[in-house]
């Protein structure tokens, strides 16, 4: 009998010390000998449950321990005086330090807005007036194979890779990790469906974001947007030349000068008029209707379309249509030029 009980009483010590011993031990310890290769910055929104906090901090591998945080959370109240803000974490931190760091609250930065279609060009002067970031470090981290390859951009740079959205950034980041922000919530919008629907289509992630970018580039109503994506994908499966502006006027740089005839004979591999299918990379960052356009296109015969220049388009299926929607348009552009 006394024997039974002993090894009742063993087993008891054996659960308490799993229950207590285990998460006591993860609660103080950690590896603070480590540093990030960079800041990892976090955001607890406002009104966060513990699980939203937990998930966040885990899918930013800041939190090693789920359980052992909540049970501490909890068995303390703390849960209760978790703050909303910013966060920044230089090297690992044990869970008892992350409750004390996320208890006194992060810092509330410069929110910043990338607009759709917005060029990594424009997102460096942004940037630059907001936070003082020197436009040109930023182009060049945008540009640096070393960059593209540790995030596992599939670009020749970080255009169309940097989601348009509404960011909390701190005055003092690098633009690595400004990029390395923008793209995880671009990762973050790119779904398993997308990349299977993109793989039906016979198309690669980048190809799909580029296509999606020349989409946002030409489109200016929301709606048109599948139709336009449905002309691409036309001219695509036919082999035509797809002769979009915004990509001539992206390989010329010209973002504020209309095109010339010229401008059509320039040998930039971004020239749609010389250079048979995509463009070798994005043109601008799309936002999610464009690439949601990318991927399901409208079901239409059409191969061409001419701006009205009120922000919507003639379509047309034949080069005969097209050439009379050409002339539809420059009769109405010249009865608005007659007083």
């Amino acid at each position: 009998m006394r024997k039974r009980h002993h090894n009742i009483l063993i087993i008891i010590l054996v659960v308490l010390f799993i229950l207590l011993g285990i998460p006591t031990y993860y609660i103080f310890s950690v590896d603070t000998s480590t540093v990030y290769s960079e800041p990892k910055y976090v955001e607890i929104p406002s009104g966060a449950t513990t699980t939203e906090v937990v998930n966040i901090l885990t899918e930013s591998r800041i939190l090693k321990h789920p359980t052992t945080f909540i049970f501490l959370v909890r068995f303390t109240g703390m849960h209760k005086k978790i703050r909303a803000g910013r966060f920044k974490f230089e090297r690992p931190v044990s869970v008892m330090k992350l409750v004390r760091i996320l208890t006194r609250g992060g810092s509330f930065d410069i929110k910043i807005t990338i607009p759709e279609g917005y060029t990594i060009y424009n997102i460096a002067g942004l940037l630059h007036r907001e936070l003082g970031i020197d436009s040109v470090s930023f182009l060049a981290s945008c540009k640096d194979s070393a960059v593209l390859n540790k995030l596992n951009i599939p670009g020749p740079t970080a255009e169309g890779f940097l989601f348009p959205e509404t960011y909390s950034i701190p005055k003092e980041i690098s633009p690595d990790s400004i990029i390395s922000i923008m793209f995880n919530e671009f990762q973050r919008r790119w779904t398993d469906e997308y990349q299977v629907r993109a793989d039906s289509l016979g198309f690669s992630k980048l190809e799909i974001i580029t296509l999606a970018s020349i989409i946002e580039a030409e489109a200016h109503q929301k709606e048109e947007q599948t139709i336009i994506s449905s002309v691409y994908h036309n001219r695509i499966k036919l082999n035509m030349l797809l002769q979009a502006d915004p990509t001539t006027i992206y390989g010329l740089r010209k973002f504020d000068k209309p095109l010339i005839l010229t401008d059509l004979d320039d040998d930039s591999p971004y020239n749609t008029y010389r250079h048979a299918g995509l463009p070798p990379g994005p043109i601008c960052n799309p936002g999610e209707d464009a690439i949601y356009a990318a991927l399901y296109p409208d079901s239409t015969d059409y191969l061409y379309f001419v701006s009205r220049r009120d922000g919507t388009h003639i379509f047309s299926k034949t080069i005969q249509q097209h050439h009379r929607a050409i002339q539809t348009v420059k009769k109405l552009m010249r009865n608005k030029s007659q007083p």
